[in-house]
């Protein structure tokens, strides 16, 4: 009987690991099929950003549900089930969140891959309010700024990234640790969206070097302590 006993509930807790192991799929788009998802079917388009990140810009005839709201659920469940659910955020980390909850609520789901600035780094229309998005860096104030003739770091960040603020506190250090010798310059890409535009960033935190003016370094991902100090070095 023992034996038994057991076995029965090595079966209950092996059903249970696979129910608890199982993973909700959802469709992903490039933009290209995103963009043809628009034109050849009938769709609601909800940008799951923040209320001020959709101010600065957003995809035409957009609605606003912010994903890391409270009232997510409670907005998302006036969507029309009768049509399928475009979902996009700024560079895809939320939106993925969101169509994972709109299709445990029955919607068809379709995310948009890389978010809205793979959406802007294909060429593809946006709404931007000029007065916010102008309140970030230009390119001829960028510019200018990197032609300083001083070894400069650039930081392209956004106040939601999570990286981003890990990263946060190594670039202050850098701050204090070189002085003078270095200009360090954080842009915002949420407001600078002409600058944002012209180097197709789709990806952050972008760390960016300049030395006399010329783009010595530039990648994408978190960078630690060491590792930004250790590449400045090398320039000064």
């Amino acid at each position: 009987m023992k034996s038994i006993k057991w076995s029965m509930a090595a079966i209950v807790i092996t059903l249970i690991a696979a129910c608890g192991a199982s993973k909700i799929e959802t469709a992903s788009l490039d933009a290209k099929t995103f963009a043809e998802k628009m034109v050849n079917m009938e769709y609601t388009l909800v940008d799951v950003r923040s209320p001020e990140e959709f101010a600065t810009n957003h995809l035409e005839n957009a609605s606003n549900i912010n994903v890391n709201g409270s009232d997510f659920a409670q907005k998302a469940a006036l969507l029309d089930k009768s049509k399928d659910v475009l979902v996009y955020c700024k560079s895809g980390g939320r939106s993925a969140k969101a169509a994972v909850q709109l299709k445990e609520m029955g919607y068809k789901v379709y995310d948009l891959k890389g978010g809205i600035l793979r959406w802007k780094a294909e060429g593809y229309k946006i709404i931007a309010d000029t007065k916010k998005t102008n309140s970030g860096y230009t390119l001829a104030r960028y510019n200018e700024a990197v032609s300083s003739g001083k070894v400069v770091l650039v930081d392209f960040y956004a106040p939601w990234c999570g990286p981003c603020k890990a990263m946060a506190p190594h670039i202050e250090t850098m701050k204090k640790k070189y002085g003078d010798e270095v200009l360090v310059l954080k842009v915002d890409t949420d407001k600078s969206i002409e600058v944002s535009g012209h180097f197709q960033i789709n990806a952050i935190p972008l760390i960016k070097i300049y030395k006399d003016g010329t783009e010595v370094y530039d990648k994408t991902g978190y960078h630690s302590e060491e590792e930004l100090a250790a590449l400045l070095s090398k320039y000064i």
